[in-house]
This record gives structure tokens, sequence and C-alpha cells, in this order.
């Protein structure tokens, strides 16, 4: 890979923000106050202390549309991408505040009515977030999440090799501009595609640029367009089913820590021998997906 940024140096947020690349035409800079979210949105009473406890600003950076960018929009029955959001959120300094990027990024993409780009910065550490996003069909006006894809906290001195590629995959040069949802789709796939790093120790730029992450909601004609040249199982499967494998494999791992920790504490050898029979079963379950992988 050619011009890479190394990105151990120097405002890590501004780096990651000007290496998204993203056209003049697109920039917004509106400041968002506490104020107006909290007396324009009926908030519940977490997500008022989220706002005024761990949120210190909000800017609404980029707006990506039609009108400021040539790319098309995209709508279906169920989908509608026609803008995307590009969000700073400022969280204050305090080191408990890393435990809520959650909270704080579905708040977020909950708000704003548009698939939304969100960066959040917690001093010197920055995190992305996106949410995919579908029409309510009992409300056509809104747009409802289906699912959320947050990075871990980047730090500059805490960066390894797999998140420096991925952040050089993470810009606006090497996503699809055939619309805004495969543009939006792209982001995703870089996103499991770091997820997938931390599972096999590389990072996959070709899984990142492969356009057919939405096979199954494009168009037949749309579809025409897909590059299939990586025949990798995972790599052809759609951002929600690599998210569902994912996630199996989080709960699977889960269920094996916690028949390790009933072992330790186990006495009983018949009870031993059904606690290791149900152990090598779940690895066999965690192997399986593995294989998927790659």
């Amino acid at each position: 890979m050619s011009n890479i940024i190394d990105f151990r140096s120097g405002n890590l947020f501004d780096k990651v923000y000007e290496h998204l690349a993203l056209p003049k035409s697109t920039l917004l800079g509106t400041r968002i106050t506490k104020r107006m979210i909290l007396e324009n949105n009926d908030l519940s009473s977490s997500d008022k202390r989220l706002v005024n406890d761990v949120v210190q600003s909000v800017e609404w950076l980029n707006t990506l549309k039609a009108e400021t960018l040539n790319i098309p929009t995209y709508i279906t029955e169920t989908i509608e991408y026609i803008e995307v959001a590009v969000l700073k959120v400022s969280l204050k300094i305090d080191q408990t505040n890393r435990g809520k990027l959650k909270s704080t990024a579905k708040l977020f993409h909950t708000l704003i009515p548009y698939p939304v780009i969100l960066l959040l910065e917690l001093n010197e550490e920055i995190a992305i977030s996106l949410a995919d996003k579908r029409i309510n069909q009992a409300d056509s006006s809104k747009l409802v999440i289906e699912h959320f894809y947050n990075s871990q906290w980047f730090d500059v001195a805490g960066l390894n090799s797999n998140e420096i590629e991925f952040l050089n995959d993470f810009t606006l040069k090497k996503v699809s501009s055939v619309n805004y949802y495969e543009l939006y789709q792209n982001f995703i796939s870089m996103l499991l595609a770091l997820e997938t790093s931390y599972i096999l120790g590389s990072y996959s730029t070709k899984s990142s640029r492969n356009n057919n992450i939405s096979k199954n909601k494009l168009s037949s004609s749309q579809e025409d367009k897909v590059d299939n040249s990586d025949n990798s199982l995972f790599n052809e499967m759609s951002n929600e089913e690599k998210s569902n494998l994912l996630k199996e494999l989080t709960s699977l791992e889960a269920e094996l820590t916690n028949i390790k920790n009933k072992l330790k504490k186990e006495v009983q050898m018949n009870e031993k021998l059904h606690l290791n029979v149900q152990a090598r079963r779940v690895k066999q379950a965690i192997s399986a997906i593995i294989s998927q992988f790659v």
C-alpha cells in the first residue's frame, strides 16, 4: 500500500478526519448545543444524563448528499439512503467515559434521521461508530436502527498494525460511489474487517473494497457491478451476516469462559466430565465459525 499514514503521532482525530478526504462541498461545521439536544428531543432520563454528564460538545461536520457530493441516492421500500451525516462528539475528559461509547453512539445514531459516520473523541483517543438503518414500516417518515458497529477506542500510543491499516482504509477514496447505500456499507465492511482482524491477526483491505457486501439487498442490475474476485466465504457474506457471525462467536467465547470458570470450582468428578464435554462442543463451534473467516 502506497502513502501509508502512520497515525502514531500528532492529533489522532485531526489525522483521521483529514484522511476521510471529504470534499469542501460537503462541509457543514454546525455546532449542536446540548440545550438544543435536550429541548428538541424526547429523551429518557438516562439519555439526559449522558448529554449532561458525558458529552462535552457536538459538531455536525459534513453532509454527504446529492447536492454536496455527486453520488446517487438509494431508495427502496425498506431502505432510504439519501444523505450521510458526519458528526464529531467530544466526551468529557473522564476515563470512566470510555465505557460510555456504546450508549453515547446509540443516542446520536437514534437522534440523527440519516445514516451517520460518528467520530467520538475522548481526550486524545477516538472511536468510530456506524449503524444500519431501514425505513420504519409503521411510519415511513422515520428510520429504525438494525445494527450498530463500533470500533474500540484508538490512541496514538497503542495503535497496532491492523488498526493502522484500518485507519488508512477508512477514507472516501476507497468506498463505492455507486450510491450512498453502497458507500455506507463499504465503511461498515471496514469496521467488520477490523473486528475480524482481532481474531485472525491481520486486516483484510481487499474485503473492504469489494462491493458484494450488500449482495442480498441490491437489485439484479446493480449486482452485475459487484466484484466477486474474493472467494472467501466470509467476504461473500452481507454485512448483516458477518455481524451475526461475529456476535455468535462472542457469545460462544463468553460461554466457554463461563464453563472454564465452573471447572475451576467444581469438585465432583462426574460434573467435571460433563463440563469438559460441554467445553469441547463449544470449542468445536468456535472453530467452525473461525474457519469461515479464512
